[in-house]
């Protein structure tokens, strides 16, 4: 088992993305602790987890509470030793944008995205680094590699990506590594007011076809392989940089839309037959 005899540490455990990432932990033999604000949703993923042979713990965990994050620290090395992993999945996608930015709305926005990530990695580095070593993996957003409507979360995505590369750099020295997985449009409970209304997914399946090159919205089970990669030794030489899981819409989107839309593939595979049809017939003419 890849996570085998391993401690992981994950915020947001029991969303969409950190669902699936703490049942897929746990099923590779990690010791899987669920952080959150929410008992009931932490505890009945913990119950699942442990009925289908898994080890699970919930803990109680506001992101922007420093006093939590110690005691859930505390919590974790008196119970398992501490961890080897931490996944921040906590985030706030509140709209804050130009030309009017709410300054408060702002700060809260950076609180939870930015500054709770920061004091996740500064709380558990020292207990990582004393269990061996390990790995932060931190959820971005393609909107942090890229420009977005939503500024304020672009902004904190764009920050996150700083903060997390300095962390590898800094951190390198304690045996600990600190990648971003950086997600395009995956269904999780966040955009179930998307996929669960018929219209709109609608729109949105037309969206993805045309914009994203696998031609689809992203589970969250894409999200939790690519952390499982990273949280596991299969990633012990990468450090200090991204992994985009969008499906191909980043490298593409800017074309793509149009490509499909005006079937210029195809026209252009039909222009080299014609070409070709052509180059054959003068050749046989002469």
């Amino acid at each position: 088992m890849r996570l085998e005899n391993k401690v992981a540490l994950i915020t947001g455990g029991y969303g969409g993305m950190g669902r699936a990432s703490a049942r897929l932990f746990a099923k590779e033999g990690a010791t899987v602790f669920i952080a959150g604000r929410s008992e009931e949703r932490g505890d009945a993923l913990v119950v699942e987890i442990n009925a289908a042979g898994g080890k699970a713990h919930f803990l109680a965990l506001d992101v922007v509470n420093q006093a939590q994050w110690d005691a859930a620290v505390a919590h974790i090395k008196e119970q398992a030793g501490g961890p080897h992993v931490l996944m921040n999945i906590v985030g706030s996608n509140a709209l804050v944008r130009f030309p009017k930015v709410d300054i408060e709305e702002w700060n809260k926005l950076f609180e939870i995205n930015v500054t709770g990530t920061l004091r996740g990695i500064q709380t558990c580095a020292p207990l990582i680094r004393e269990s061996g070593g390990g790995s932060i993996v931190n959820i971005g957003s393609v909107a942090g590699i890229t420009g977005n409507f939503s500024s304020g979360y672009s902004w904190s995505k764009w920050a996150l990506e700083g903060l997390s590369r300095s962390a590898a750099y800094v951190y390198a020295d304690w045996g600990i590594r600190c990648n971003v997985i950086q997600p395009g449009f995956i269904e999780t409970d966040l955009t179930a007011p998307v996929t669960s209304n018929l219209l709109l997914k609608k729109m949105q399946s037309k969206v993805m076809n045309n914009t994203v090159l696998l031609r689809r919205s992203g589970k969250a089970e894409d999200i939790a392989f690519a952390a499982l990669f990273l949280a596991s030794d299969e990633s012990s030489y990468i450090t200090g940089t991204d992994i985009v899981v969008d499906g191909g819409w980043f490298s593409s989107a800017p074309y793509l839309a149009n490509e499909r839309s005006h079937h210029m593939l195809k026209l252009l595979d039909a222009k080299a037959k014609a070409k070709e049809l052509m180059d054959d017939f003068l050749k046989n003419f002469h």
